[in-house]
């Protein structure tokens, strides 16, 4: 682009290029540059401060031309990696985390601390479940042996009456069949005596020859005495005696010694 003005109304004035001529022909060398063939069109200068001159109604506008393909969109260019700036680091707190062999330790514990609580408390539960039970138990245990006194205090005496009975019809049936029982008798009956000189035995009429033959050991074995006067009597029940002196009654019939048992076993129920 050339930075010469040009100037409408100087005609006199003409540009001119003044170059070494190549040809070698002048011999000054320095020739005028040829002249162009002059345009039919005059260049000058448009005033770009004046208002356009809006086109006339007739005149046809002119269509647009619609570009085939609309222009890509301008892309940035590509920025360098290294030119980027450094995003900031945030600062971490090492102190709110625990390393790996830290939390697989604390599992650890806390898988163990969980096994022993809950083998503490199904342990509380099993006892507070015996413990129940044991009590339910003894509470029925205590009701049996109320209810046993019970009844052992109302039929008590029934008991013994019964069983009284029962021996003294096993002990009557034992003196009958065992011939030595009466001399058992008297010798404990004599024991028991008063010291005297002479003694009445009264026996049943069964035992008189077993006692008739002891009479002599009878004599010798009580100190002081004398004589001893052997009667029958069928109201004693054999194996039983009936011993009297001027000092003393012996009674050692089976009845007599029944009724001294029975009166014992009231007096402990007392």
């Amino acid at each position: 682009m050339s930075l010469s003005k040009y100037y409408k109304d100087s005609n006199s004035f003409t540009r001119e290029k003044i170059i070494k001529s190549e040809s070698g022909d002048d011999s000054s060398g320095w020739t005028p540059e040829k002249k162009p063939p002059q345009s039919p069109f005059e260049h000058g200068r448009i005033n770009t401060l004046q208002e356009a001159v809006p086109p006339s109604i007739n005149e046809p506008k002119a269509k647009s031309e619609i570009p085939k393909h609309s222009p890509a969109p301008p892309t940035d260019p590509p920025q360098d990696p290294v030119a980027a700036e450094p995003q900031p680091t945030l600062a971490v707190d090492l102190s709110n985390y625990v390393s790996i062999k830290e939390a697989e330790e604390n599992a650890t514990t806390m898988y163990q601390k969980g096994i022993q609580e809950g083998i503490q408390e199904g342990t509380k539960k099993a006892a507070d479940d015996f413990g129940s039970a044991v009590k339910a138990l003894t509470t029925c245990c205590q009701q049996l042996d109320s209810v046993r006194e019970t009844i052992i205090s109302n039929s008590s005496t029934e008991l013994k009456e019964f069983v009284l009975l029962i021996a003294e019809k096993i002990l009557r049936i034992s003196l009958k069949e065992q011939d030595l029982t009466i001399v058992a008798t008297i010798e404990e009956a004599l024991s028991r005596a008063v010291r005297s000189d002479e003694f009445t035995i009264f026996i049943h009429p069964d035992d008189y020859q077993i006692v008739s033959d002891k009479s002599a050991d009878f004599i010798s074995g009580v100190s002081g005495l004398s004589k001893i006067v052997i009667k029958t009597d069928s109201k004693i029940e054999k194996g039983g005696a009936k011993i009297e002196s001027e000092n003393c009654i012996i009674d050692a019939t089976i009845i007599s010694q029944f009724e001294t048992i029975r009166e014992e076993l009231h007096k402990e129920k007392e």
